[in-house]
This record gives structure tokens, sequence and C-alpha cells, in this order.
């Protein structure tokens, strides 16, 4: 149905906004549409997720048998678009000390096709270096994402990816995939590879956890490239669009 609808709503729209330059040319591409009657209008991640205090961490991490800067995350749907696999794969390469110091915490709800990655979740949790915490409230997720030492994205597609906007928000570097719309989010402030590249990931996880120069920095820039994002422009560009509609 949705198929159906996107067709003839693109037929009937005068204008169309997609939330990413990447978006913009791939619905270009798609439907034959000029690039002209396509707007990118980014999104941007919520005020909650900021750097936090210890003391505003150790309210909310201790509850979820998380300690702050001790854990490297993801957080999103578990599906085979997310490239769980690979990152399983890449974080299973590193060596055991590591795993075992800053274990992989995965949160998110239970996607489609999800349950050969369960399957291989499960074992690395029986293996003591995977924590899968699953749905995570909206009040405790902001605390999870600032509490984190490195947040992994290997993401095969994305929109736009706001999981990355919110971990550089919250002032925790990024490890993330080259793919789609990534590199418009991420900037320059994260380290990226191929989302097919096991080995590349496993070497970028490795320097996000042990590399302090490069995490210094990376936290630094990922604050800033945050601030670049806005509710406030995505509106203010959303409502040029409308009045560009309507000849005024």
């Amino acid at each position: 149905m949705m198929q159906r609808e996107i067709v003839k709503s693109i037929e009937r729209a005068s204008m169309v906004l997609t939330d990413s330059e990447y978006t913009r040319r791939e619905v270009a591409a798609f439907f034959s549409l000029a690039l002209e009657k396509i707007r990118a209008v980014p999104l941007a991640s919520a005020k909650v997720f900021r750097p936090h205090t210890q003391q505003e961490l150790n309210a909310v991490l201790p509850r979820l048998r998380l300690k702050a800067g001790a854990y490297c995350l993801y957080s999103g749907t578990i599906e085979p678009r997310k490239n769980i696999g690979a990152l399983l794969n890449a974080y299973g390469a590193l060596p055991a000390a590591l795993r075992t110091r800053w274990p992989l915490v995965l949160c998110g709800y239970q996607g489609w096709q999800s349950e050969a990655l369960h399957a291989r979740i499960r074992q690395a949790e029986n293996e003591g270096w995977v924590r899968y915490l699953g749905y995570v409230s909206s009040e405790d997720l902001p605390h999870v994402f600032a509490g984190a030492r490195l947040f992994a994205f290997p993401s095969l597609y994305e929109g736009f990816g706001l999981p990355v906007l919110e971990a550089m928000a919250s002032g925790v570097p990024v490890v993330c995939s080259n793919s789609s719309s990534l590199p418009e989010v991420a900037g320059g402030a994260a380290l990226m590879c191929a989302p097919d590249d096991t080995d590349g990931l496993a070497t970028l996880l490795r320097r996000g956890l042990e590399d302090d120069d490069w995490r210094a920095e990376a936290q630094k820039l990922g604050v800033q490239q945050a601030d670049r994002f806005s509710w406030a422009r995505c509106a203010a560009q959303t409502g040029d669009a409308y009045r560009t509609v309507r000849g005024g």
C-alpha cells in the first residue's frame, strides 16, 4: 500500500522534502524528478542528547548494570539493514582483554529477520563481551548514550542516521560506515569505513576505544558537528518550502 501511495503522492506534490542531500538525489533518480522540485531539510537531535555529568549518569546507569565510560554502544533496530552482523564480527575480532574491559552494548527493538542475529547476540552475551538491553525508555536513553565510551553504527543504509547525531551531541566519539547519508551527518568528526569492510571496522573500533588523543578531538568535533543541525533551522527551511509552493 505504501509503495502505491508514495508514487501517487510524488505525482501530486508541488515539492518534495527529504531529510538529507543523499535522499534528495536518490528520490530524484528513482522518480525521475528535477532536483529543483526536491529540497533537503536536515533533522536534528533532541536537546536531551548532550554531555552528562557523572552525577547524572550515576542516577541511571547502575540500574541498567552499566558503568560510565565502560562500554561501546550501538542503538537502533536489530535488523539486517543495520549491519549488526558485521559489528559482531568486528568486535569479536578484537583482543579478548579489550572486549572484556569495554563490552559491546546493544539497545533497540527486535526488528525483521533478526532471529539469527539474536542467536549470535546471546552467544556473545554468554561469552561475556556483549549486553543486549532491548528497548530503552526515552528517559533513560540519553544517559545510555552519554555514558558510552564509543558509539558504533556500521549501517548499510540510512535516510539520515539520527543516532550518529545523537551520539555526537552527547559528546561521544563515533565509528560508523561511510554509506548513504552518514557522511553528511558525521562530517569529519567520525571514523568511517565501508560497511562491508569488517577488518577495517575492527581497526577503527580499536582506535576509537584506545586512542585517547583521537577521542578527545572527536568529542570536540562531534559536538561542533551536532550544533550545525537544529530543529529551529529545520522548521525555518520547511516553512520556506511551503512559502515557495504558495508563491510568496
